[in-house]
């Protein structure tokens, strides 16, 4: 019989799948014996791993140039795809990693018929060193053709099912709470990685809170400023009271290797965050009045504190965090409390240069070109620095992380 791989070259190339699949080689086979021990019953009798989730990623996601999910084609006996090498493909994450979903389908000529195949693959997920792969455990696969109406379905064989795996590498997944979420990765596709953008079915597999995560408890020390269901550290700097950690609820974009980075935010979006009374996005006189706090000179000529000047940049390092910034000069250390991390920005289209090295927070500020202005602290290799810009937002929008402020 042929294998999957050679019948199925548009699968192949667009998608991330090792598959072979004798089982389905043609759309008149009949469905595998059901007791034969090498056929998958429901959840296959294939042992696979599997583990939680995080919130972010739960839910039905779907190639953003696809009409919609196939999950939906899946349930109303319908079709979706084209010849090619667009590919057409979903998969529904679950919170525990178990009865995870996913969904491919493909086109091919034979003769004159047309056959048009959307499989279904049960199985379940496993989240670690930032990848999610998923683990199939069953399969089905409904065959639609120009020769005939309807659809014939066959299940999937299980050694075919067992070679069925999807890696996702350094996923990434939006949480807005108003606007289109989106999930971007890095998919193994044979030896090579191929960029995917998901987009997410909104009001389906609910996101539910993460107990136990990022500042969802009170610290145990200190005082704390709660927004949310998460309890943020705060440090007293001269007359004001500062979240000393980046905002990490829900909205925006978020790193999964430096959690501590908190959400990365469209400037719009900041102001649908709900912060207690008295609470505020922060102004450049805050930011100011912080550097001054510390005996930093800013320069209103030139907008900027001194790089090069050793003082400078070792009065600097007392708002840095202590550890996270590449170069290691020693200055960062962290002495106000403040613990400025060097996050960078993000964007759904693109992978910007700066993270180790830029630390950058929202202002409530706009220029005199309506630019929306931000915090800056800079390190380069010889110099470090703190300044503000004006953030152009275009057609693909920074996101950057926030703290909020209060006066004492």
């Amino acid at each position: 019989m042929k294998k999957l791989k050679s019948m199925l070259p548009s699968l192949l190339l667009a998608a991330m799948v090792v598959l072979t699949c004798s089982g389905c080689d043609k759309d008149d086979a009949k469905p595998a014996d059901p007791t034969d021990p090498t056929t998958p019953s429901d959840g296959g009798g294939i042992e696979t791993p599997f583990t939680a989730i995080p919130a972010k990623f739960v839910g039905t996601w779907f190639i953003d140039h696809n009409q919609g999910p196939l999950s939906a084609n899946w349930e109303d006996g319908t079709f979706q795809g084209e010849q090619g090498f667009r590919e057409f493909r979903t998969i529904v994450m679950t919170a525990d990693g178990k009865n995870a979903v996913e969904y491919t389908s493909d086109v091919y000529n034979v003769g004159d018929e047309v056959k048009q195949r959307l499989y279904k693959m049960t199985g379940t997920l496993e989240h670690k060193d930032n990848t999610i792969t998923f683990h199939a455990k069953s399969g089905k696969m409904r065959v639609f053709s120009n020769k005939y109406t309807g659809y014939k379905e066959l299940d999937i064989i299980a050694k075919d099912v067992q070679a069925y795996k999807t890696i996702y590498i350094n996923p990434e997944a939006s949480t807005y709470t108003n606007t289109q979420n989106f999930m971007t990765a890095k998919r193994v596709d044979g030896d090579m990685q191929q960029s995917v953008r998901f987009k997410k079915v909104e009001g389906g597999t609910s996101t539910p809170n993460n107990p136990g995560g990022l500042y969802s408890q009170p610290p145990a020390n200190g005082t704390y400023v709660q927004i949310g269901d998460k309890y943020y550290p705060t440090v007293t700097i001269g007359n004001l009271e500062w979240m000393s950690v980046n905002y990490a609820g829900p909205g925006g974009l978020s790193d999964s290797e430096n959690p501590e980075y908190g959400s990365f935010l469209k400037y719009q979006d900041v102001k649908d965050i709900q912060v207690p009374a008295g609470w505020r996005l922060p102004t450049k006189q805050d930011y100011l009045a912080l550097l001054k706090s510390q005996g930093i000179v800013y320069d209103e000529v030139w907008e900027s504190t001194d790089g090069s000047d050793v003082q400078s940049k070792r009065l600097l390092g007392q708002l840095m965090a202590a550890t996270g910034w590449l170069k290691q000069d020693g200055y960062a250390n962290n002495k106000s409390g403040f613990n400025a991390v060097p996050a960078n920005l993000m964007v759904t289209n693109g992978n910007p240069h700066g993270k180790g090295t830029n630390c950058l927070l929202w202002t409530s500020n706009i220029d005199e070109e309506d630019n929306p202005v931000v915090f800056k602290i800079i390190q380069l290799p010889s110099d470090t620095y703190s300044s503000f810009s004006g953030q152009p937002v275009g057609y693909n929008p920074p996101h950057i992380p926030v703290r909020f402020v209060r006066n004492k």
